[in-house]
């Protein structure tokens, strides 16, 4: 793991997470302002994979995954890969100290977050038979990005508000 100055942090906080988080906010934020998503269905499409894209790459970044294990979902703490391919991978232990664990997620989002991080990491990536409606739906990908928008603000921004969209 590599350590951040004061500068790169700042720098890291202000561009790249910035867009991120922008990445993650555009569906509610478009849902909530009434947005007509009608005669867009290929914007619509894009803006919930956007999303997705995002839940999953944040709850990387915070140190946390999600299983399908005997049916169910399940978040799970995502320790930091060694290698020199994940040298400059950025984390929030990088802001933090410490990678979050489920523990550090309210418990009425566990599952939720598990759900959409599996569906992200398996068929958004890939052409699979298998689709999960559930966590397709507006509201679960909305409710989704709420919770990592909640954990980044705790977490990583220690309570202070979050930059506006880009």
């Amino acid at each position: 793991m590599k350590q951040l100055t004061p500068y790169t942090k700042k720098r890291f906080l202000r561009e790249h997470l910035r867009h991120r988080l922008t990445l993650l906010r555009t569906l509610r934020q478009r849902t909530n302002a009434n947005y007509n998503f009608q005669k867009q269905g290929d914007m619509y499409r894009c803006v919930k994979d956007s999303n997705l894209i995002a839940v999953r790459l944040l709850l990387d970044f915070l140190g946390l995954k999600g299983e399908r294990h005997k049916g169910r979902f399940r978040l799970k703490h995502a320790g930091r890969k060694n290698g020199s391919k994940w040298q400059d991978d950025v984390k929030v232990d990088q802001f933090f100290r410490r990678l979050l664990t489920p523990k550090d997620v309210p418990a009425g989002s566990r599952e939720l977050l598990a759900g959409v991080y599996v569906r992200a990491d398996k068929e958004l990536a890939h052409l699979t038979l298998k689709f999960n409606k559930r966590f397709n739906e507006p509201k679960a990908l909305i409710d989704a990005a709420t919770a990592v928008e909640s954990l980044i603000q705790k977490f990583v921004y220690r309570g202070k508000p979050l930059p506006p969209m880009d």
